[in-house]
């Protein structure tokens, strides 16, 4: 393992909003279910399978494989050629001192009441968990604000901070998201009796977390007063800090899946199972204003997409079909690509509401139908559309069903028509990239699909006659174009 250059304050603020707090429940888990004493140690013992080492530790397959993945590309697991996995001699230096794990182990019991950081900083009190009282602000500030004795190793400390610290940091934006500190921070600055009268929060609480955002680089101090720091601030202006607080509900919405991850793993018991219905309907409800917030940045990456298909394949006149349009993002953008390109709108009709005032706002309208349906089960007709776009739907889908809707699909384009997958796709080792992983270990806990490289999702196109595919990558995900044999493919990104 080696050292990693300092990120920036804005990738670190992405990181703590998106991935720090399953980064601390990846490790976790793997501690609670044996995972690092299961794994042989690289060039002492031969590579474990998947399968081998989910016999050991009384886990699921599907489940051990979409931690070890991201223990992989952490560098704590070596992976070869044939997919058999071995704790990396640098991991297993630490990993196998009783002294380090015993502070892994009194680290670990910290999750579920740091959870309660709200509660905490409105009394200033110790909270109520499991039948004892946690204090919950005395070991933030024993985390991140008193000093405290190092590892045994620079590597050693930077994996305690990842298993300790990563989650906390997240928890600390979302209380101060969702308590109204950080709009405060950002508008002046505040001594903390002046902003304990204005969120009616403890003086004690605001003080400990106050000083953790001062620590992380988000709060500066200005005699008794503090604010947003200079950089915070040019980061969160405008609509970018609303558009943080609201990322961050939706982060705050795994909380308890990702504590209870170890079930998950063990079981397939889904804390947050995204296949209920009722569960799946508050979730998306939820964050329908989040999807709305993405709109403008995701319709950038959308219109470099339908400019580069046009490169290669002609858009005037083509009836093109979004299914599982979402906000209708990717439809628009092909329906902005040419005055005369029809696009069908295919989801739920619940979702299609809030896409024609999308639309309406673009102007495009007037050029969409509107067709509500089960992906699961929908016939899309024969030979109809030119293209066909299925922009981030593969992965709420298990891969033993995807075989059915490429079928479904291949038999809807006409012969020259193209189909557009927007995805996360994996490299060829699926050990990254990093925050693909992540967010197919997301896709795992809630009871939803999978993600894939670009040759597993060629060879499941080729058997539906789509043999003819290219992988291009966008900024933050990746684009698949397939179609069969002769049909004229882009093979880079339009400038």
């Amino acid at each position: 393992m080696t050292a990693s250059p300092s990120p920036s304050l804005a990738q670190s603020l992405h990181f703590w909003a998106r991935n720090a707090a399953n980064e601390s429940a990846l490790l976790r888990t793997s501690l609670r279910l044996g995972l690092f004493d299961a794994l042989p140690v690289q060039g002492s013992s031969t590579p474990c399978s998947v399968e081998a080492l989910a016999t050991a530790t009384g886990t699921s397959a599907r489940g051990l494989r979409a931690l070890l993945e991201l223990l992989v590309c952490l560098g704590y697991v070596s992976q070869d050629d044939s997919r058999r996995f071995a704790l990396t001699q640098g991991a297993a230096a630490f990993l196998r001192d009783s002294a380090f794990l015993q502070r892994l182990e009194a680290e670990q019991e910290w999750g579920g009441p740091v959870a309660l950081l709200d509660e905490a900083v409105k009394h200033g009190e110790p909270v109520q968990h499991a039948g004892r009282r946690w204090d919950v602000l005395g070991h933030l500030r024993a985390l991140f604000l008193e000093a405290s004795a190092p590892a045994s190793s620079t590597e050693a400390e930077d994996f305690f901070d990842r298993f300790a610290r990563s989650g906390a940091r997240t928890q600390v934006l979302i209380t101060s998201g969702r308590l109204g500190l950080l709009e405060l921070l950002a508008s002046a600055p505040r001594t903390l009796p002046e902003l304990g009268a204005a969120t009616y929060l403890s003086t004690g609480g605001l003080r400990v977390v106050v000083e953790v955002l001062e620590k992380l680089g988000l709060a500066t101090r200005e005699g008794e007063a503090f604010g947003l720091s200079a950089e915070a601030r040019r980061l969160l202006d405008g609509k970018a800090l609303a558009y943080m607080v609201r990322s961050l509900s939706v982060s705050a919405q795994y909380t308890e899946a990702l504590e209870r991850l170890d079930e998950t793993v063990r079981e397939e018991r889904f804390i947050l199972d995204l296949k209920d219905p009722e569960v799946s309907r508050r979730f998306y409800a939820d964050n329908s204003n989040q999807i709305t917030a993405v709109f403008a940045s995701h319709f950038q990456l959308s219109r470099k997409a339908a400019t580069t298909l046009s490169k290669a394949h002609p858009l005037e006149g083509a009836a093109v079909l979004d299914i599982g349009t979402g906000s209708g993002v990717w439809g628009a953008a092909f329906a902005r690509a040419t005055p005369t390109t029809h696009v069908t709108y295919f989801d739920q009709a619940v979702v299609l509401e809030q896409v024609r005032a999308n639309l309406e706002r673009l102007q495009v309208a007037d050029r969409a139908r509107f067709w509500p349906g089960d992906l699961f089960t929908h016939d899309f007709g024969e030979a109809a559309f030119d293209v066909i776009i299925l922009p981030q739907v593969l992965n709420v889908l298990r891969p033993e069903s995807l075989p059915g809707l490429f079928a479904r699909v291949a038999r809807a384009l006409k012969p020259d028509g193209v189909l557009l997958i927007a995805e996360y796709v994996l490299n060829e080792r699926r050990d990254g990239p990093l925050d693909h992983l992540y967010f197919g270990l997301r896709r795992f806990m809630t009871n939803e699909g999978d993600l894939l490289s670009a040759s597993e999702y060629a060879r499941l196109l080729e058997v539906v006659g789509l043999s003819s595919s290219v992988c291009i990558p966008l900024p933050t995900q990746e684009m698949i174009f397939a179609a069969r044999p002769g049909v004229n493919l882009p093979t880079r990104l339009a400038d």
